[in-house]
């Protein structure tokens, strides 16, 4: 059930399952129709300690954030190719990446033996991004996929598979 509250003149707010999902920011008229200027809200969050994620990169300012409390990540992604995606430490909660070449699987990781000296990778499909966050944590995204809307896909789209190593 979608619930809409009006905030104050002008702002709407859209409530779907006591999450925000849409603000309607103002209404116009343009030849005697209204128009409803809105943004919608996605969730660009994944909690838990392992799983997969997928995003549109080019919006939240590239941002993704996995695990919660002092294992949290928040990942930063921009634009390089379908194959190739850049990655960055710029989050204040990131002290550190690397880059692992052609990782098979996440949960056979044993050693990470890895180069943290720069602060952006550029990964392709099957390398991984280790992040170690400012508490000591790391975490591993393996890239699964990677579609960008100058190249023939019909959006920016990553898809990772990560792991929160203890």
């Amino acid at each position: 059930m979608e619930i809409i509250y009006q905030i104050f003149t002008g702002l709407f707010v859209t409530v779907a399952g006591g999450i925000i999902v849409g603000i309607a920011l103002d209404k116009i008229r343009i030849n005697k129709r209204t128009i409803t200027i809105s943004m919608t809200s996605k969730n660009y969050v994944s909690p838990y300690n392992s799983g997969n994620f997928v995003f549109d990169y080019s919006n939240n300012n590239g941002a993704y954030v996995i695990g919660q409390k002092e294992r949290v990540f928040t990942t930063k992604w921009s634009k390089a190719s379908n194959t190739f995606i850049h990655a960055y430490s710029d989050s204040v909660d990131i002290d550190s990446i690397a880059l692992i070449k052609n990782v098979t699987d996440l949960n056979s990781i044993k050693l990470i033996d890895a180069d943290f000296s720069s602060r952006s990778r550029t990964p392709q499909i099957g390398d991984a991004v280790v992040w170690k966050n400012i508490n000591g944590y790391y975490a591993v995204t393996k890239i699964i996929s990677i579609k960008d809307d100058s190249r023939g896909d019909i959006k920016d789209e990553l898809e990772c598979q990560y792991i929160i190593l203890k």
